[in-house]
């Protein structure tokens, strides 16, 4: 399956494929998709904030049909009785204050002190970067990803590329080429939350936040791996663009389901098969990923990137006998 020159002929693919998408404008849509959602989603983090802000200024101001005076309600009633004006912003310091049920909510989440004691101390914005990240950033994979492969065979150009290497070198240079613009694109979306923070919140600083993205940001690309993976498999055994991001959202479909399940059936007889199963699924793995040390976070990183290859490993079982 290899050729003489496997690591010289990945990167050559690779090479190539990046190129390919800047010259037909493929990465730069993918980009331009990667940092529009991370902005929706920055501008809703701001907005929760103020509205947050105007219940600690005012709690009376989410009330409506009472007797206090205010615009938009009939007879004045109705409106809010605290409106801020547009110079003030809202602080990110309202999520960690000591009644926050943001606060509350973490401590729930979190199991072990250690852990809640390093989350604390990281803007917010990062850690809401990473929760985002974990839950949006699979699914643009399988949207965006999902076609590398299908379309050389869609268009048959994967007949000349069989000519000069092998199929192995081939698909992997493809995950490759793939792997790096996620790296890529996960930073441009975290540098992105980062400048919508500094513009709309009173007590954003560059330095804390640039170090925590810079803290939060490989675990992002590590746990990408496998859905960059279970992208390569689908789009290696399908013949179409098309079919291979409906066959990839149905695979992160099954992924999903399978780390539910052992909570589902936790008291039926099925209940060790699932958790067994579970590990096959990078979501099990994400909680770990919030712990502070690095010597902490390892093992599951290493993990996701064994995943990553048993999905494309799987993947070439099956291609190596595909008519090309």
């Amino acid at each position: 399956m290899f050729g003489p020159t496997p690591c010289r002929d990945i990167g050559l693919v690779a090479g190539f494929e990046l190129r390919e998408m800047r010259r037909s404008r493929r990465a730069l849509a993918v980009v331009a998709l990667y940092l529009m959602v991370a902005a929706f989603l920055a501008f809703v983090f701001v907005r929760v904030l103020e509205q947050a802000q105007t219940v600690v200024n005012n709690p009376v101001a989410l009330m409506t049909g009472t007797n206090g005076p205010g615009p938009g309600g009939p007879r004045g009633r109705g409106g809010p009785v605290f409106a801020p004006s547009p110079a003030d912003k809202p602080s990110q310091g309202l999520l960690f204050s000591r009644r926050s049920p943001f606060r509350a909510v973490l401590r729930n989440q979190v199991s072990d002190d250690a852990t809640m004691d390093f989350l604390v101390v990281q803007p917010p914005i990062s850690l809401y970067y990473l929760l985002t990240s974990f839950m949006f950033v699979p699914f643009l994979i399988m949207i965006t990803a999902a076609e590398t492969v299908a379309q050389e065979h869609q268009t048959r150009g994967v007949r000349f590329v069989a000519m000069r290497t092998g199929r192995a070198e081939f698909v992997l240079g493809k995950v490759l080429g793939q792997g790096l613009l996620v790296a890529l694109v996960t930073l441009l979306a975290g540098l992105m939350c980062l400048a919508i923070a500094a513009w709309n919140l009173a007590d954003f600083a560059w330095g804390p936040a640039l170090s925590s993205l810079l803290l939060f940001w490989p675990r992002v690309v590590v746990y990408a791996v496998p859905f960059v993976g279970l992208a390569s498999l689908c789009s290696m055994n399908t013949s179409s663009a098309m079919s291979a991001r409906a066959s990839a959202l149905l695979g992160l479909g099954a992924l999903w389901l399978t780390h539910q399940a052992p909570a589902l059936y936790a008291d039926s007889s099925l209940a060790p098969v699932f958790n067994a199963l579970d590990y096959l699924s990078p979501y099990a793995y994400q909680d770990e990923l919030w712990r502070p040390l690095w010597n902490e976070v390892g093992t599951p990183m290493l993990l996701l990137v064994w995943l990553g290859v048993v999905y494309v490993g799987v993947g070439l079982f099956f291609y190596r006998r595909r008519d090309l």
